[in-house]
């Protein structure tokens, strides 16, 4: 008897009661004698009634839930960067013992590795919940079924003697997590299905039809049995019919892998556990590493070249956090970033190639920012808190690096940071008015400088020669308007001052242009203007322009090109600024268009030495190009309908102009790219922009690809052109691409193979597979199984171009499975 297991003591009394209630609620059938009968006789009538058919669907049993004790840690730092009023202060600091009082710097010359920090919370066990967000409902009726078990890894200290570890508290491991219910690889294959009962013929009746009243009789007929009664019995067993036939059938798994069309087959691995937010991740030395999460655990599948599954480590705690995905140190140690179920807590681990976990972290509030990983093996990301009430938008709270030692350190959440290629990170901290400078080299010593109390400082500009800028604006107590750069250049640090406050930036080879600006009174009227020329050893400035420009472009030469915004006039006066400072003058026929682009790949300087401003004239527009001396080179009309915008570069520095078509009514429709160098329009691509990702994306080769969605779905276009505009990737796309969120305003749709060869994920019925962006147009090298409840990814590759993609499948008898499949790039590119 299988029967109290799914119904249970409290099931049995519900139904006593349901039926018993229904008894009670029957419908009478009022009968009498006639007047000289003696007795009453049976009536012929039928009681008839047919039991519903057991289904053989596989449907899960749902267990009691369990949750986990819960320890709750504690890690806090207010960040309050002090600060010297007007004067800098330099110290040579190591990251000390200071939990970010935001960074009140000292004067203490120890090691990063060797600091302090209270962000890493001292309890190893989190409380977890046995739901979670990302998890669809299919995951989470499957994750009921599987009880929860949790396996605490020790933390490795790997600090040095002299050094105090400020990460996990050690704790007593816990004892072996349980086997959970999930299917093996050969479970997961087709089973044969149950035989199943054909269903038998139902015939209709009312619910409160009496019996047949007319009798030849004289005697009364016998009521018949209320059909509802029978209803009600029927629906009682049906259910408990189907739990029993589930009792003996095999749940029936569909093949993870069909090959379809000319597509080349593929290896697939073995079915994974688990759902995955990130194909393989693949270290140094080839090896692959899937992570998986189920539950409330997360698990890491090493795999062989051919995505065959040779290991798997412990359980990690905690599921894939949003936008934390894992990442590869230098040495081949995969990072693994896990939040609790709440979200209330981030849990850093690493793996070794053998599967073996250690934890290096765990922190308040869960990931918002991808995981940086420095030369050095230091890690950089931002926290927030996500409050309990869906209503409550999510708390910024705070940014953490940790070190290649796996040391923590928190600062202020408005901390924004650049690497450097040897490892070098410079941090610039904010809040509460105060802020710091910070440069941590790759063997964890850190230099800080104040910054002047409110001066709101740029982001660290790195140049190629590696030379750290920043700038901030001070205005001092007499209404005097100067800008500070600082600048290091290896073991120097510098801070020049500049006449005016801070605006537009763009970076060169050897330093950058900078835009300043000063104003009479409270208010910013744009009154005069200046662009300097900064490298690590000169500061070069223009003479003053009059009005507020809208941005610049510098030349290789030196030369900057500035429009001056004006809504008052019905011209255009571009400042053409020469290698001297001298100011020019060109006044264009029409008012001024900016609209910038999203573009990624590019960089923000012309390889030639001209300028490009946009215009328009009655409607239409235009593209001026300035030479060095002040002229027109010459003006390129665009064509009837369009519009154009700021123009960006490409890597080489090439020339470009994205190209948008509208309808009468406004509405956009298409769009195309210009190549400015030689006039050259692509092929036109029906559309508009493509929910939030960049309106150009640049390959490793410096092919760009334009992005084309559909109104109001999710479809895709993609066209590729090279430098001098020729369409070299016909638009290709397809119907439901798989998206990667970079952070939540910002996705990518297309993974690059180490030739540059483009990719696109297909997530929908009639085309899930990987897909190529080559000259002929999207070309089909991988079959994906289609799993409406599933998970698609881009494509990740080895240094040979293999490339290996994991996608997850929803089971028919509940839960997840991964598959990785490998295919080989394209034969004919």
């Amino acid at each position: 008897m299988v029967w109290e297991k799914h119904v249970g003591r409290v099931g049995a009394l519900a139904v006593a009661l349901g039926i018993g209630s229904a008894v009670v609620a029957m419908p009478g059938v009022a009968w009498a004698q006639p007047e000289g009968s003696s007795s009453a006789s049976a009536s012929d009538s039928d009681a008839g009634s047919s039991r519903g058919e057991a289904k053989a669907g596989d449907k899960p049993s749902r267990p009691t839930k369990s949750r986990d004790a819960a320890g709750a840690g504690t890690s806090t730092a207010a960040d309050s960067d002090a600060e010297t009023d007007d004067a800098e202060s330099e110290t040579d600091d190591a990251e000390s013992d200071e939990a970010e009082s935001d960074d009140a710097e000292t004067d203490d010359t120890q090691p990063d590795d060797e600091a302090t920090e209270a962000e890493a919370e001292t309890s190893a066990s989190d409380p977890v919940e046995p739901t979670d967000r990302r998890r669809s409902g299919i995951e989470k009726r499957a994750a009921k079924d599987e009880p929860e078990a949790e396996n605490v890894v020790p933390e490795e200290d790997g600090s040095p003697p002299d050094a105090t570890n400020t990460g996990d508290t050690a704790t007593p491991a816990s004892p072996p997590a349980a086997e959970s219910p999930t299917a093996d690889a050969d479970d997961l294959a087709t089973a044969e299905p149950a035989e199943q009962t054909p269903a038998p013929a139902t015939a209709l009746k009312s619910l409160s039809a009496p019996g047949n009243l007319s009798s030849t009789s004289d005697e009364p007929a016998a009521p018949d049995a209320s059909p509802l009664l029978l209803t009600l019995l029927a629906s009682v067993w049906r259910p408990l019919a189907e739990r029993i036939a589930e009792a003996n059938t095999t749940a029936t798994t569909a093949s993870a892998v069909q090959a379809t069309g000319e597509v080349q087959a593929g290896a697939t691995s073995s079915p994974i556990p688990g759902t995955a937010y990130q194909s393989p991740v693949i270290g140094p030395d080839g090896t692959l590493y899937q992570v998986t999460s189920g539950g409330s655990t997360t698990q890491v599948s090493i795999l062989d070249s051919d995505g065959q599954v040779i290991a798997t480590s412990d359980e990690i705690r905690g599921v894939s956090a949003p936008y934390g995905r894992a990442a590869m140190r230098p040495d081949g140690t995969l990072i693994v970033v896990t939040t609790t179920n709440r979200r209330t807590n981030t849990i850093i681990s690493a793996v070794d190639s053998e599967g073996k976990v250690s934890r290096v972290a765990t922190l308040i509030g869960v990931t918002d920012t991808p995981l940086t990983v420095g030369s050095d093996g230091a890690l950089y990301f931002r926290t927030e808190i996500v409050p309990f009430s869906p209503l409550a938008d999510p708390i910024e709270y705070r940014f953490v690096r940790i070190s290649a030692n796996n040391f923590v350190r928190s600062y202020s959440y408005d901390t924004d940071f650049e690497v450097a290629p040897d490892g070098t990170a410079h941090l610039v901290s904010s809040g509460f008015g105060f802020s710091t400078f910070r440069t941590i080299d790759s063997n964890g010593w850190t230099r800080a400088t104040f910054l002047p109390f409110g001066s709101d400082p740029s982001d660290p500009l790195v140049d190629e020669d590696g030379t750290a800028y920043v700038t901030a604006g001070v205005t001092g107590l007499f209404g005097t308007q100067s800008t500070r750069v600082y600048t290091v250049d290896g073991a120097s640090r510098t801070v020049r001052s500049i006449v005016g406050l801070p605006g537009d930036t763009v970076m060169t080879a050897d330093g950058f242009g900078l835009e300043t600006f000063t104003f009479d009174g409270d208010s910013d009227d744009g009154t005069r203007t200046y662009i300097s020329r900064i490298t690590a050893n000169s500061i070069a400035t223009s003479d003053v322009i009059d009005g507020r420009i809208a941005g610049f472009q510098l030349g290789p030469d030196g030369t900057a090109y500035a429009p001056i915004a004006d809504p008052t006039l019905d011209n255009t006066p571009v400042a053409v600024v020469d290698t001297d400072g001298n100011v020019n003058t060109v006044l264009l026929p029409g008012t001024l268009v900016v609209r910038d682009r999203n573009v990624r790949g590019g960089r923000s300087q012309s390889a030639e030495n001209l300028g490009y401003v946009n215009y328009t004239v009655n409607g239409t527009e235009y593209v001026a190009v300035l030479g060095p001396d002040a002229t027109v080179v010459r003006t390129i009309e665009l064509p009837e309908g369009a519009t154009g915008g700021t123009v960006f570069f490409g890597p080489d520095g090439a020339a470009y102009e994205l190209v948008e078509y509208r309808e009468p009514s406004g509405n956009y429709v298409s769009r195309q790219i210009l190549a400015l160098s030689t006039d050259t329009y692509t092929s036109i691509v029906p559309g508009v922009a493509f929910l939030q990702a960049a309106d150009v994306v640049f390959g490793p080769d410096g092919i760009g690809y334009l992005l084309v969605g559909t109104p109001a779905a999710y479809d895709i276009d993609v066209l590729g052109f090279d430098a001098a505009g020729d369409t070299v990737i016909p638009p290709s796309g397809v119907t439901n691409p798989a998206l990667r969120h970079v952070t939540l305003r910002d996705i990518e749709v297309l993974a690059f193979g180490p030739d540059g060869t483009a990719y696109l994920t297909d997530r929908s019925p009639a085309g899930s597979g990987v897909y190529a962006l080559t000259a002929t147009g999207a070309q089909k090298v991988a079959d994906l199984e289609y799993s409406q409840l599933g998970t698609y990814n881009l494509p990740t590759f080895s240094t040979d171009g293999t490339g290996y993609v994991a996608n997850t499948v929803a089971l028919e008898g509940g839960g997840f499975a991964t598959i990785v499949t490998s295919f080989s790039p394209p034969t004919n590119l």
